[in-house]
């Protein structure tokens, strides 16, 4: 690669989004449906299955934080057919791209097509942006409905 070829790639590389700096650590969470079922949330025809580890279950349920390597899964149906997935993913060290208006902690978050393949169109800057109200819940709307898990 020359020189030129360096100087364009590090410009386009600056105008990706902030959002976009972890994208790429969240997989597909295969074994999702293996977890604990802890919420299902009805919106209009929207019904949102909310999925994650008994581990984590257990700590919140503790009082303790949730684990590093938890892994939260939203399963998003739209008139009773899948729709999309929605996965937020902590690990120790993530989150430190964005800025302190966007940060959720070490957590990152990805969108998944029905399939499974990400969803490069659903702009995850909206979940850090809504998720960002949640910080005195380490980022989870749902973390009082874990608690009531047995």
């Amino acid at each position: 690669m020359n020189r030129n070829h360096l100087v364009l790639a590090s410009l386009l590389l600056a105008q990706i989004p902030p959002a976009w700096a972890g994208r790429d650590l969240v997989s597909f969470p295969k074994a999702y449906s293996d977890g604990v079922r802890y919420a299902v949330v009805h919106r209009g025809n929207i019904r949102e299955e909310i999925f994650t580890s008994r581990t984590a279950i257990d700590a919140v349920r503790n009082g303790r934080p949730i684990p590093g390597g938890t892994v939260i899964t939203l399963v998003d149906y739209r008139d009773g057919q899948l729709f999309r997935y929605v996965v937020m993913e902590k690990r120790a060290g993530w989150g430190t791209e964005y800025p302190p208006d966007l940060r959720n902690g070490e957590w990152e978050y990805q969108a998944f097509n029905a399939d499974g393949t990400v969803n490069v169109q659903d702009d995850v800057s909206r979940c850090l942006a809504c998720h960002k109200s949640e910080s005195p819940r380490d980022y989870v709307f749902t973390l009082e409905r874990m608690k009531d898990v047995r």
